[in-house]
């Protein structure tokens, strides 16, 4: 995966999952994470602990654009939920989200996904 740093908005980026994911999902991260670099200049609290995290503002705004890049791309929904789903969060918190944004939950199976985490390079 990636992710930014809250303290200091880098990138933080995990070298297993770059050698291993699907092209498509790396490109989609990274503009998700460029969302949470602007967010965090604009002095954004990336990680509001009084919303869970498929409710938080700042996820909600950074999933709507990549959602938005991924249909540009000519993405289909199931290719999206299938994107979409991290192991952190639940199965009603995953249809929580897919709802949000819009995304068509049919033929989405329950084991949706393939990401891992894994170790983390940071980057500038």
């Amino acid at each position: 995966y990636l992710a930014v740093d809250d303290e200091n908005g880098y990138i933080l980026v995990s070298k297993p999952y770059l050698k291993t994911a699907d092209e498509r999902y790396i490109y989609l991260d990274v503009i998700h994470e460029l969302v949470h670099v602007r967010q965090f200049l604009e002095g954004k609290n990336l990680f509001d602990e009084r919303y869970s995290y498929v409710d938080r503002p700042t996820e909600v705004e950074a999933y709507r654009l990549t959602v938005e890049e991924a249909r540009r791309i000519g993405m289909d929904d199931k290719q999206i939920a299938e994107y979409l789903y991290v192991e952190w969060i639940t199965r009603e918190e995953y249809q929580r989200l897919l709802h949000t944004l819009g995304v068509n939950m049919d033929g989405v199976s329950k084991s949706s996904g393939t990401r891992r985490r894994g170790g983390w390079l940071q980057t500038k």
